[in-house]
């Protein structure tokens, strides 16, 4: 009988969820056919590609550097010759390979450099373009057999950085132009909580004259209904452009005290041993349809709508495991923990818990067939050889060429064209979307998103597809998909046509004057930090390899960097 009663349970939670899933999928696409995709601009998605998990605001590249007027002469001068130099091919080559040298760099200063570097040669994509060939060239030619293979898998050196920097801020054009929509719904999590929905409608700022209904659970916190709030009523604007949780105060208009002021800590949350409890909407008894008002804080404001100290409620008691949050709250110390749901007793936990572990595998599988047609649409887009960029397919034929050229095997070639195409241009914006999109990734997505990402890199290659009993869901859940995309891949490259060069020069000149136009960098930011952070630290060896260069022996880089480097340690001495 428990039994019989456990399936109907999970039964009845599958359809519920899968309906609910449904409906969300329509309004999804509903939205999106009404309104522009919020891509971010060409700046905005060079800063996430060059500088990620970094503040683009405060970016130092955006702003010229303070120096004095009696010194700005000797420095413009000094960064008049530095760039100069800079625009000549063979002496980037140089500079490059003395930094790429082993032991020269760690891997956070040549993922800088390459950043730094890739942001000066932007406006001009064919000196950049022809920068990468030759580095390339040379790092083919010096490879063994054995190396080759994984030659383009590491991220281990600033040649390869360039690479993928190259053909990431070149394709902006062709993202904008040509990519799809990308769909992406959170799922809760593996627990089971008790909880009723309600619809709230809510004025924005007071504006009694329009309510915009929203969906909440009774066990959401404040901050959870403020982000659903704003989730409906900036549905169609950018991440950019909805105000953050902590612009905002959700009030109550028909509370039993008047008008009420919610918070997710006052004093009457719950404290026990040190926690206290994240304040729902069923601690505040809180009903279906009811009024409230989604307000902007004023810096200057001191009203209190109402007083919580008489705000009389009773314990919450919910029916699950502990969340803890990080979450810091004006007001308490920053050592006390937070928690949204409560702990069970032991006794029910221990009965309850076999539960979670099927229902969470039904949710799997029940929301990867959701989304499956959208999954293998975007896959399909992402491999149709007719939308390629022209500098995407001359990448790919200059890979084929370097094949004849360097008597490549055949697996070796194709393992390249997978790590460039599927693993370097292609995994980052699936794994990352507001990379490119201007949007809001929730935490819990950030996995499901990693697991489209594996799978998409997976497809790419033949190794075998291997799942056992010990496999983890998420490797079963594609197992069959897999070497169904691979079918589709396989005639991909095949099918991609060659390019000329006439073609690809006019390509590189439209990219690099559609960057020049809207790229907004500090050229003299730039080339400071690129000589204070390496030229000048590194100059001995810099200098002593152009000494050292015979193709370039005639060009006299290293007198020129020498004045360069006299005049900036003029002023240096000077400061």
């Amino acid at each position: 009988m428990e039994l019989m009663t456990r399936e109907e349970m999970i039964r009845k939670a599958s359809r519920e969820e899968f309906a609910d899933a449904q409906m969300n999928i329509r309004d999804i696409k509903s939205d999106l056919v009404t309104t522009r995709v919020p891509f971010c601009d060409n700046q905005t998605y060079v800063l996430h590609l060059l500088f990620p998990n970094q503040d683009i605001k405060s970016n130092p590249l955006l702003h010229d550097s303070e120096i004095t007027d009696d010194k700005k002469t000797r420095i413009k001068s000094a960064m008049e010759k530095f760039e100069i130099l800079l625009s000549n091919k063979l002496f980037l080559k140089s500079l490059v390979q003395t930094l790429d040298r082993p032991n020269m760099l760690t891997m956070q200063e040549k993922a800088h450099f390459s950043s730094v570097l890739s942001i000066a040669l932007l406006g001009n994509m064919r000196l950049f373009f022809e920068l990468v060939h030759c580095l390339l060239v040379d790092i083919i030619r010096a490879s063994t057999k054995k190396q080759q293979k994984s030659l383009l898998r590491r991220l281990d050196s600033i040649t390869m950085r360039l690479m993928v920097n190259w053909l990431q801020t070149g394709l902006y054009k062709q993202l904008t132009s040509h990519s799809g929509m990308q769909l992406f719904i959170g799922k809760a999590s593996k627990m089971r909580i008790e909880h009723q929905t309600l619809t709230l409608q809510i004025d924005l700022n007071g504006n009694s004259d329009q309510h915009y209904p929203v969906k909440v659970l009774d066990c959401d916190t404040i901050s959870q209904v403020k982000q659903k709030c704003c989730a409906q009523i900036y549905k169609n604007k950018p991440a950019s452009e909805i105000p953050h949780n902590d612009e905002l105060s959700l009030e109550w208009q028909e509370g039993k005290a008047g008008k009420l002021t919610l918070n997710d800590i006052d004093n009457t949350s719950d404290r026990n041993n040190g926690l206290i409890c994240l304040n729902t909407l069923k601690h505040y008894k809180v009903s279906d349809n009811c009024r409230m008002a989604l307000m902007y804080k004023q810096i200057d404001e001191e009203e209190v709508y109402a007083n919580s100290s008489g705000f009389r409620t009773e314990s919450v008691t919910s029916e699950d495991i502990t969340l803890l949050v990080s979450s810091n709250d004006e007001g308490e110390d920053s050592e006390t923990q937070k928690w949204h749901l409560p702990n069970l007793p032991d006794d029910i936990k221990s009965n309850r818990e076999s539960d979670f572990g099927d229902i969470f595998l039904n949710r799997l599988f029940h929301t990867k067939l959701l989304l499956t047609d959208y999954i293998d649409s975007t896959f399909e887009g992402l491999i149709d050889s007719q939308s390629l960029s022209i500098s995407i397919r001359y990448f790919l034929c200059m890979l084929d060429k370097f094949g004849n050229d360097y008597k490549i095997e055949s697996d070796v070639l194709q393992a390249w064209k997978n790590e460039c195409y599927a693993a370097r241009v292609w995994a980052p914006l699936i794994g990352k979307p507001d990379i490119l999109f201007d949007v809001n990734v929730p935490g819990h997505v950030e996995p499901c998103l990693d697991i489209l990402r594996q799978v998409f890199v997976e497809s790419f290659t033949q190794t075998a597809h291997k799942v056992n009993k010990e496999s983890p869901p998420q490797k079963l859940l594609f197992h069959k998909d897999i070497p169904r995309y691979r079918k589709l891949i396989a005639p991909f490259f095949i099918r991609v046509e060659p390019v000329n060069d006439k073609e690809f020069w006019s390509e590189l000149e439209e990219i690099s004057n559609t960057q020049k136009a809207e790229l907004k960098f500090s050229r003299q930011s730039t080339l400071h930090h690129l000589y204070n952070l390496f030229i000048g630290k590194y100059k001995s060896e810099i200098i002593d390899d152009f000494e050292d260069m015979e193709e370039s022996k005639d060009l006299q880089f290293a007198n020129k960097l020498e004045e360069v480097i006299d005049l900036m340690e003029e002023f240096s001495s000077d400061s």
